[in-house]
């Protein structure tokens, strides 16, 4: 119950309130929903495959902007993520450069990340999270790992997931982002 001048008011009815208002992004007291911008956050990069990215180099979420990003939040020591590691794999492999896939590791160190990735083959970007703000914002310390989150062009959420699935990224999901490729690919046409 949150209280405000002797008023007290249901969480959930100030949360439903704030949203159909369009107050609410993701905060400390809720992970993000689908349709929330999720905040900016500055990022170095680990392993730089498919990109023009250096090691070390440091980038923002923002400067992904213009294309659906699908981020996946990993660690070497996580025996999950390897299963999720692969999903996103065969989905950056299936949409190429339309979109933009980031393996955002955590709790891990980088020597460690570069040696698992040595065994299991990269086909997108590693990154460090310098601020934690995405970590954050999906609660990765309170829940864990792996989470996969899938953002339209202009980083709001469109869809995300906690743990590995053994049959990858659902397929309205991926139907998902097939309509926002079309829609987003259609409107930069002449």
């Amino acid at each position: 119950m949150l209280g405000h001048g002797g008023v007290v008011i249901d969480s959930r009815v100030a949360v439903l309130a704030a949203l159909a208002f369009g107050a609410v992004g993701c905060t400390p007291d809720r992970p993000p929903m689908p349709g929330d911008r999720l905040p900016d956050s500055e990022m170095q990069v680990v392993e730089s495959t498919g990109t023009d990215w250096s090691p070390g180099e440091r980038i923002r979420l923002s400067d992904l902007q213009g294309r659906p990003v699908l981020l996946d939040f990993w660690a070497s020591w996580c025996p999950p993520c390897g299963e999720q590691h692969r999903h996103a794999t065969e989905v950056a492999e299936r949409y190429g450069d339309r979109i933009v896939v980031v393996g955002i590791l955590v709790d891990d160190s980088p020597q460690n990340a570069l040696r698992w990735l040595e065994e299991h083959v990269a086909a997108y970007p590693t990154v460090q999270e310098v601020d934690g703000r995405l970590e954050d914002a999906f609660w990765i310390p309170a829940t864990g790992l792996p989470h996969m989150a899938l953002l339209d062009p202009d980083r709001r959420l469109v869809w995300h997931q906690l743990g590995a699935s053994a049959k990858g990224v659902p397929a309205n999901v991926l139907a998902q982002l097939d309509s926002i490729l079309l829609g987003h690919e259609g409107a930069s046409l002449p």
